[in-house]
């Protein structure tokens, strides 16, 4: 289970920084270095932790108490 949780937060997360990425070169037209790398960081976290809630929800991890 450990293991299954783990990749559900790996994807999770490199999800969240392609999408992070893609919003701010494609939506912004600006660069990931003018976006500044700590507010890229926190986007990409908070992105992320959504993004683990509804794959657990599907992967059956039960990463939250019910």
């Amino acid at each position: 289970m450990l293991v299954k949780r783990l990749v559900v937060i790996i994807v999770s997360m490199v999800i969240a920084a392609l999408i992070t990425a893609g919003i701010i070169v494609l939506l912004l037209d600006t660069t990931v270095a003018e976006y500044g790398p700590t507010y890229f960081t926190l986007t990409t976290f908070f992105l992320g932790c959504a993004i683990v809630l509804v794959i657990d929800r599907f992967a059956g991890t039960e990463m939250l108490p019910k």
